[in-house]
């Protein structure tokens, strides 16, 4: 069996929630976000180990009790940014499995996950060359712009997917992509891409969109009880 390691970033502050609480740490079916998140995660057997990369001057993890399953670490390696903070938590990491080995990473804000989409995504994407993320195809028109924000042209619409996480690639490869990369990536999958390989793509959920604003907690919430009736 394949060793499958997951990376949890988890050191933003969320300034766009309005809230003085990152909305990892905001109140979801009685966990904070983050706890309902890797609870998902932790349940999967195919997941070897879970590590939750934190923010060391952020003290919520104590203030609010939280509690994670006996197979997941935490660590204070918070980076300026999302592929800083993945790239600290892989040298930290790196020490103790195979190079090898696949690392899937996944938004610490991303509730809307389940246990048969990470499934789904393992099967798909554990016997490909490169890796892959989720992601949804584009339901609205997709229009380009220039800086004056006016149209340049329309792009082609079958050919336009949104990205989500998990993402997953192999260690040494994800690693190297994030290391040599310059500037910021906005996901894992962009720096693999500019290595010139494609990671494939696994067809997610509308549900499993990233929460970003105080609404998109009430949003989620419908979303997910109604896919439990469903």
């Amino acid at each position: 069996m394949e060793n499958i390691h997951l990376i949890i970033p988890a050191a933003g502050e969320s300034s766009r929630m309005g809230s003085t609480t990152p909305k990892q740490f905001s109140n979801f079916h009685g966990k904070t976000i983050l706890e309902y998140v890797e609870s998902i995660f932790s349940k999967l057997a195919t997941i070897k180990t879970i590590t939750i990369a934190l923010n060391k001057k952020q003290k919520y993890i104590e203030s609010l009790n939280c509690q994670f399953s006996n197979k997941t670490t935490l660590i204070d390696c918070g980076g300026s940014n999302r592929s800083e903070t993945v790239l600290n938590a892989l040298s930290i990491i790196g020490e103790d499995i195979q190079k090898k080995d696949w690392i899937m990473v996944h938004d610490a804000a991303r509730v809307g996950i389940t246990e048969s989409l990470v499934n789904n995504f393992i099967r798909e994407i554990v016997d490909d060359k490169v890796g892959g993320i989720l992601a949804i195809p584009a339901l609205d028109t997709v229009k380009r712009v220039d800086k004056k924000q006016q149209i340049i042209r329309t792009e082609k619409r079958d050919e336009i997917w949104l990205a989500q996480t998990p993402q997953m690639f192999r260690f040494d490869l994800l690693n190297k992509a994030l290391t040599s990369f310059k500037g910021n990536p906005t996901d894992e999958s962009e720096a693999i891409e500019a290595f010139g390989l494609s990671p494939k793509i696994v067809k997610g959920s509308l549900v499993n969109f990233k929460i970003t604003y105080p609404d998109d907690l009430m949003r989620v919430e419908k979303l997910i009880q109604g896919s439990n009736h469903d």
